[in-house]
């Protein structure tokens, strides 16, 4: 069988990206079914044998005719993406097809990343079915969990945690709510007068409820109290208008408390039992993947005032940002739809670059180098809430 070597392009990073090549195996019999059918599960199964080598999973759907792998989409929940997959060799052998693959990996732990800290804000977390809180009479875990959720998102290294707010931004009626997009921008242009932002973290506690865990031995069975604790997190880009992040957590510990009498939460005893311990490694896994989704995402900093002489955004030292740092602006557009307003960000046809002249701990001074506007029109152009983003180095 000829070799085929394809290019399946799924991804709009730059070449920054590091490619690793990975053989797959697998085997499939042929039982008098349909010879092209089972080619193509057998070469889903090597690349997903190949892309485990990686530590990913890779849902693959592929149609092959004539020998080529004409159409491939693929669903990646690592770091990873396909970048090349080349079929080895394939042979039929005791009436079993045999397939190896090469697959090309690409990581986006290299992406193109800036200095600053992200910088956001943290909303609270309401229950979703707040009768699951009465044994332990643990009504306030909440408050507990997004106080304790700031603090992980403190200690992540590109996360700047402007504040912990006192609203709900959104409170599901069911488990399978999603998202009003609109009620969430409302009610982040309410908050643009305390808070500056760019990031709003939110979401609620799906389930804490508690149940009996039995597992069976040879002589006899053992009954233990165990508790959930499931949280659906979403962020919130108020600038570009946009979810970058929604993922539900689930653990379970065991639960060693009176469910008849009021747990102590204020008391480190229940942060030290299993489920309290349970709460906070799954804050943790959510507060990791906040920073690396973060980690990638070019810094945006909105102008708060303007005058003849400086553009002033707010982000400063705080956030990394330093006396000679090069931005480049942005305009934010509203253009009219049907009974709506579409703000987007339009990139001027040609780039506009402010330098930082003086920076303070939340806001920083910026002008267009005077050598390069000549007659100031370039910085006078700018206008109040617009956006100046990172320049990649």
């Amino acid at each position: 069988m000829t070799k085929i070597l394809l290019l399946i392009v799924i991804c709009l990073m730059p070449s920054t990206l590091y490619a690793q090549w990975y053989t797959g195996q697998a085997s499939s019999p042929i039982d008098g079914k349909d010879y092209n059918d089972i080619r193509k599960k057998v070469i889903q199964q090597a690349i997903e044998n190949a892309s485990l080598q990686a530590s990913s999973y890779i849902k693959i759907e592929t149609t092959v005719s004539d020998g080529i792998l004409s159409k491939s989409t693929s669903n990646i929940q690592s770091e990873h993406q396909i970048s090349e997959i080349k079929i080895l060799n394939e042979s039929v052998t005791n009436d079993t097809l045999t397939i190896n693959v090469k697959v090309n990996l690409q990581t986006s732990l290299n992406c193109t990343k800036d200095q600053y800290q992200k910088q956001l804000v943290i909303a609270q977390f309401p229950l979703l079915t707040p009768a699951q809180a009465a044994a332990g009479d643990i009504y306030t875990l909440p408050f507990h969990v997004v106080s304790r959720f700031k603090n992980e998102l403190i200690n992540q290294p590109n996360v700047f945690v402007e504040e912990l707010i006192p609203q709900m931004v959104f409170k599901p009626n069911s488990s399978m709510d999603t998202v009003n997009l609109r009620s969430v921008n409302r009610i982040s242009h309410a908050l643009s007068s305390q808070y500056q932002s760019q990031y709003l973290v939110f979401g609620y506690l799906r389930d804490i409820g508690l149940f009996n865990e039995t597992k069976s031995g040879l002589l006899n069975s053992t009954t233990s109290p165990k508790r959930n604790f499931t949280m659906k997190v979403f962020m919130y880009d108020r600038i570009s208008d946009s979810i970058v992040l929604e993922n539900e957590y689930h653990g379970e510990g065991g639960w060693s408390f009176n469910s008849f009498n009021r747990v102590d939460l204020s008391n480190s005893l229940f942060w030290r039992s299993e489920y309290g311990q349970t709460i906070v490694d799954t804050l943790f896994k959510a507060a990791k993947d906040i920073n690396e989704t973060l980690s990638c995402e070019a810094t945006k900093a909105k102008v708060i005032n303007k005058d003849d002489a400086f553009i002033t955004i707010n982000i400063g030292t705080l956030h990394g940002v330093k006396t000679g740092d090069i931005f480049k602006h942005i305009k934010l557009k509203n253009i009219p739809l049907n009974q709506s307003i579409l703000t987007t960000l339009m990139p001027p046809n040609e780039a506009t670059y402010l330098e930082v002249v003086q920076v303070s701990k939340k806001i920083s001074l910026l002008r267009v180098p005077p050598k390069q506007d000549l007659n100031g029109m370039k910085q006078h152009q700018i206008d109040l809430y617009d956006v100046v983003t990172t320049v990649p180095q």
